[in-house]
């Protein structure tokens, strides 16, 4: 998903529970797994290459993490685990095919009213997510170079599947709305689980406030 995207998704999902300061080190975190260190060998973050069982795992890896941070006192670790976590989940759906198969499930359906968890389809044998194809793919998508390598890169490539604007593909509306209700999940999620797992009510106060 573009970089405006991720920003505006968990911005309106999370500025009702955050602080100004704590907002933007989630954001921070969150698009700087952008970079480009972070684009190579790191399928799982981004949810790339059918990689769905370690990047599931990295996001419970993430929550742990801001448990673990927040009994340390370390705050900014926590926002920052967060800002992972929110980009992670917001790629899921603009790099596989989950909206596709929601579609074809349930026909005409209005991106606002998409269901971003449905079960079938997290389990359905045919979720996939698009392979990165390094150079090659950098090179089709290049001003330039589009018009003669575009057309030849593989069908399962990133470049070819991914919903990451409104000026690569018509779906992308729904990658959005899902992406914002998956976020605003998360959230709910986590307060949950500090919650339940005896953190202070003075830590979660400073992770949301600070």
């Amino acid at each position: 998903m573009k970089t405006q995207y991720h920003i505006k998704i968990t911005t309106i999902a999370l500025q009702n529970h955050f602080s100004q300061t704590a907002l933007d080190a989630i954001i921070e975190a969150n698009i700087s797994q952008d970079r480009l260190i972070y684009q190579i060998w790191h399928d799982y973050i981004h949810f790339d290459g059918n990689a769905f069982k370690k990047g599931f795992a990295y996001i419970a890896e993430q929550k742990n993490r801001i448990q673990e941070s927040l009994l340390r006192e370390n705050i900014h670790d926590a926002w920052e685990a967060l800002g992972r976590i929110t980009h992670s989940w917001q790629d899921f759906y603009s790099h596989s095919n989950y909206i596709k198969l929601w579609l074809d499930k349930h026909g005409q359906a209005k991106p606002e009213e998409i269901i971003h968890e449905d079960v079938e389809i997290m389990n359905h044998p045919g979720l996939r997510s698009g392979k990165n194809y390094g150079i090659l793919e950098l090179i089709a998508t290049t001003p330039g170079f589009a018009k003669v390598f575009f057309p030849i890169i593989p069908a399962d490539s990133h470049a070819k599947m991914n919903l990451d604007g409104p000026d690569i593909s018509p779906l992308f509306e729904y990658a959005y709305w899902a992406a914002l209700k998956q976020t605003h999940q998360v959230i709910d999620e986590i307060f949950e689980m500090l919650i339940n797992n005896g953190v202070s009510s003075e830590s979660i106060r400073l992770f949301k406030r600070k």
